[in-house]
């Protein structure tokens, strides 16, 4: 500033001074912070989705009130002679709604206001709504879970619409119960698993609703064609299929698309397009484009020419293990003169497979299925028995959870049985949060495999093998991340920034106790508390039978 201005200009330095230390940007941070800030980001995405499916429901709650009051003022409601009443009745059967002089419900008013606010469609405002009720009213505790961050929005509303056949009040709150016990109990999963530990707790406590759940299946079932929204000279498909039929429909795209030469030009998710179109021309196989096969078409060798009688039916794999059955997959290449069979993958209790429980199965790629439809798929299928226990009970335990199927752990490739057995002990990928279907994917050695010496270390048994998909088995041997199985077979990975996560929360070993390794002695505190609980068992029975002694009936 000139001088005489009135003002004398200083320069000021700022570590002279006690200020607020200021907040580091994101892009100021190490990839460990930032690890710790994406966790942070995903607590408080939970907590504020609870927060407005709370704060939805309420608007709810006031608009209904709203409503209500408004239609007392016009009408009490009372009807005052029994033909009123059946006019009312009759004008209600025919599809009139008696309350439409008065507007819009108070639901609907409700889901104009959060549309408008949240700028989302009436559809969307209305499920916010319905799972606020839901948090509210059905499902408090799992609603505490998403208020905590223990799980997030999305994995509710897949406990919301596991649950919503549910009707009898107390069942709810059992289910509910049962549902948070797990859910805080447990490491964060996947949805994939995630959804079958719902659907187990549905099935335990709640049958009645897994009996609903089969009959409403088989009334939605669907199958549309639309033009795509997006991309002009384009259809979308979309079908609501039972969970067995979709299985086989699936198998059955996936078998024909596998079953072209390997010099087929199209990659898979297109030969699986070509193959729906085929079956819908009525042809049982689909056309290889190699060029072989394209020079010779009429070549008898080709994987399209086959009997459609044989390629028409599709065959159900399974493979039940000593107590569990499990699904064994077939080489769909092996005769490109016969017509490629389609195979899924089906895990149950060989008690509920022969009647004596009704315990779920489990549907590769399809969350579980109930006992009597594991029943009808499984009774003309295919079996091949594993033995995850020692036939002999006073035997002592086996070093590895499977013996029979452990004798090659120093051969690099798994035996077949040994493949059933740890694919049966999962559901899916076991990498944190991968939903990969556990019978389409690698096997990996957590402890790797010694191709120079096999006897030094990295055995191809149950407890150092476990499923992971392509992309995260090379995420795992070729980075910096870390693995790590315990004696329960859980996995754990450390990320290269130090975090460790659980990668199989819940799994088919949680599903099928049969094929849960033999658990160590307890902790000495567990140990304690269960004799504390004991003696206050044996206390109170001495106290009883002194009470009757002291007082013989007739009391």
């Amino acid at each position: 500033m000139p001088s005489g201005a009135g003002a004398e200009s200083t320069s000021v330095d700022p570590s002279q001074h006690s200020v607020e230390p200021r907040l580091r940007l994101d892009d100021e941070l190490a990839a460990s912070e930032l690890i710790e800030v994406l966790s942070h980001c995903a607590g408080l995405a939970a907590a504020s989705a609870h927060r407005m499916m709370v704060v939805a429901s309420l608007i709810h709650d006031e608009r209904e009130m709203d409503y209500a009051q408004q239609r007392a003022e016009t009408h009490s409601g009372e009807l005052d002679s029994i033909e009123a009443f059946e006019n009312l009745s009759a004008r209600v059967a025919a599809g009139e709604n008696p309350y439409e002089q008065f507007g819009p419900n108070g639901l609907e008013q409700a889901i104009a206001e959060v549309g408008a606010t949240l700028t989302v469609t009436p559809a969307e405002a209305k499920e916010l709504i319905e799972a606020g009720d839901a948090l509210r009213y059905r499902l408090a505790f799992t609603g505490h879970a998403l208020a905590c961050g223990r799980i997030d929005k999305r994995r509710f509303l897949i406990a919301l619409k596991r649950t919503d056949l549910i009707t009898d009040t107390d069942e709810m709150q059992t289910v509910d119960a049962h549902l948070a016990e797990a859910t805080f109990a447990r490491a964060p999963m996947s949805t994939a698993r995630f959804t079958a530990m719902v659907d187990s707790i549905v099935a335990k406590w709640a049958p009645d609703a897994i009996r609903r759940r089969k009959e409403r299946v088989k009334g939605d079932r669907k199958v549309t064609v639309t033009p795509d929204r997006f991309t002009p000279g384009q259809s979308r498909i979309g079908g609501t299929l039972p969970a067995a039929d979709a299985a086989e429909f699936d198998a059955r795209l996936s078998s024909m698309a596998t079953a072209v030469h390997a010099g087929d030009p199209r990659t898979l998710p297109m030969r699986r397009a070509d193959a729906l179109k085929a079956l819908a021309r009525g042809e049982a196989a689909l056309t290889c484009l190699c060029d072989d096969c394209a020079a010779a078409p009429g070549d008898t060798d080709s994987p399209h020419d086959v009997d459609a009688e044989v390629a028409a039916a599709a065959e159900r794999v399974v493979d039940p293990s000593a107590d569990s059955v499990v699904a064994e997959p077939r080489d769909t290449n092996a005769s490109p003169s016969l017509a490629p069979r389609a195979t899924f993958h089906i895990v149950v209790n060989l008690s509920t497979l022969i009647g004596l429980d009704d315990d779920p199965a489990f549907l590769d790629r399809h969350s579980i299925l109930d006992a009597d439809t594991a029943r009808t798929l499984l009774a003309e299928a295919r079996r091949t028995y594993i033995h995850p226990t020692p036939a002999n009970p006073d035997a002592p335990p086996a070093p590895a959870p499977v013996a029979d199927a452990n004798s090659s752990a120093t051969r690099y490739a798994p035996s077949k049985k040994l493949q059933a057995l740890v694919r049966a002990g999962e559901l899916c990928c076991t990498f944190p949060g991968c939903n990969a279907p556990v019978w389409q994917i690698d096997l990996d050695h957590t402890e790797p495999f010694d191709h120079a010496d096999p006897r030094r270390g990295g055995p191809t048994d149950a407890r150092n093998l476990k499923p992971l998909c392509r992309f995260h088995h090379r995420i795992k041997t070729f980075t910096s991340w870390q693995d790590h199985q315990d004696e329960l077979q859980t996995a754990w990975y450390t990320t290269p920034t130090g975090h460790m996560f659980v990668g199989n929360a819940f799994s088919g070993r949680d599903l099928f106790n049969k094929l849960t390794p033999s658990r160590p002695p307890d902790h000495p505190a567990r140990s304690r508390l269960n004799d504390l609980r004991d003696n206050d068992f044996r206390r109170q029975q001495r106290a009883d039978k002194r009470w009757n002694d002291a007082n013989p009936p007739p009391f």
